[in-house]
């Protein structure tokens, strides 16, 4: 069997926190980006379509979703940043030969990664909500 060549074992690496932090952010910002532009597409709809009433609660339930993805966005990109100054100073703490902290700040990270990945979760499922319902009010006009 022959030898891999370099790019074959670059590709088996795993990523870093900070590359896969920054891979994080990058999908978070796209879940915060649709979520907003649906955010500010009910509210314009609720104008629009005011005199149309059975489309209205179709609009303002999908309003209310994209409000819950957009506030789950940014909760969850402020929990990537945490887990990255989390590591950081775990990082520091290995260095400065301190358990406890590092201890500590491993935990925090940790738990600040998976909680932002539960919300992004919940951020895309709200996504999707408030789409399918506005496809719903779309129907209906």
């Amino acid at each position: 069997m022959t030898e891999p060549d370099e790019w074959s074992k670059k590709q088996t690496e795993p990523l870093g926190i900070f590359d896969l932090a920054n891979k994080w952010a990058e999908a978070l910002k796209v879940l915060g980006t649709g979520n907003g532009a649906g955010l500010v597409a009910a509210g314009v709809s609720l104008s629009s379509f005011s005199k149309n009433p059975p489309m209205l609660p179709f609009i303002k339930l999908g309003g209310v979703c994209f409000f819950v993805g957009v506030i789950t966005f940014a909760i969850a990109f402020a929990l990537v940043q945490l887990a990255i100054f989390s590591y950081d100073e775990m990082l520091h703490a290995v260095r400065g030969k301190s358990p406890e902290l590092a201890h500590t700040s491993k935990t925090t990270s940790s738990s600040a990664m998976v909680a932002a990945n539960r919300l992004a979760i919940v951020s895309a499922l709200a996504f999707f909500v408030g789409i399918f319902l506005g496809l719903i009010a779309f129907l209906k006009a």
